[in-house]
C-alpha cells in the first residue's frame, strides 16, 4: 500500500514537472522579483531558457536594478504568463528560488541552452571571445542562473482557481 502511494505520488509528480516543463517552453519572459539592501522591492521582466532540470537562464547586466538586488540578495519570486488572457482561461507559472551569475560550466551550459532558445544571441555568441562573451548590443549583459525551488502552476482552464505546486529539491 505504501509503495502503490508512493508510486502514485511519483507519477503525479512527474506529470506535473513535465507540465512545468511544457509551460516554460511555451514561453519566453519571466517577471522577476527581487529586493533592494534598502529593503525596496523591485520588478523586472526578463527572457528566458531552461534547461530539463528546470533551471532557467537569463541575460542582464549587473548594474540593473534586479541585478544590483540579486548580487546582494540571490532570493527571489517570478511570473510567467500570457499578455490578454480572458479570466476563465488564465494559466501562468508563479515561482520561487535563487540567482546568480553563471561562471565555468554553468556559464557554458546556460549560452548553449539560451543560444538554442534565442537564434539571434546564438549569433552574437559566435561572435564573441568564447561561451559567456556577447558581442554587440548585449556587449556588457550576462548570463545567470535562475535556480527555482517552488512552482505554482495555475489552469483556469480546468477550473477556476485551479492551482498546482511542484517543490524542488
Amino acid at each position: 500500500m505504501i509503495r502503490e502511494q508512493q508510486t502514485r505520488d511519483s507519477t503525479e509528480r512527474d506529470a506535473l514537472r513535465a507540465r512545468v516543463t511544457a509551460f516554460l517552453a511555451q514561453h519566453t519572459t519571466v517577471t522577476l522579483a527581487t529586493v533592494g539592501v534598502d529593503g525596496q522591492p523591485a520588478a523586472a521582466a526578463v527572457f528566458y531558457a531552461h534547461d530539463a532540470d528546470l533551471n532557467l537562464y537569463f541575460l542582464s547586466e549587473e548594474r540593473t536594478q534586479h541585478g544590483q538586488n540579486l548580487l546582494a540578495n540571490p532570493v527571489l519570486a517570478g511570473t510567467i504568463q500570457a499578455d490578454g488572457q480572458e479570466w476563465r482561461a488564465i494559466r501562468g507559472l508563479q515561482l520561487r528560488g535563487h540567482a546568480a551569475p553563471a561562471s565555468g560550466a554553468t556559464l557554458v551550459h546556460a549560452a548553449a541552452v539560451y543560444g538554442h532558445k534565442f537564434a539571434f544571441v546564438a549569433a552574437l555568441l559566435a561572435g564573441g571571445q568564447g561561451p559567456g562573451v556577447l558581442a554587440g548590443p548585449l556587449a556588457r549583459a550576462r548570463f545567470w542562473v535562475l535556480r527555482p525551488t517552488w512552482f505554482r502552476l495555475i489552469d483556469n482552464t480546468v477550473r477556476f482557481g485551479f492551482k498546482e505546486e511542484l517543490i524542488l529539491t
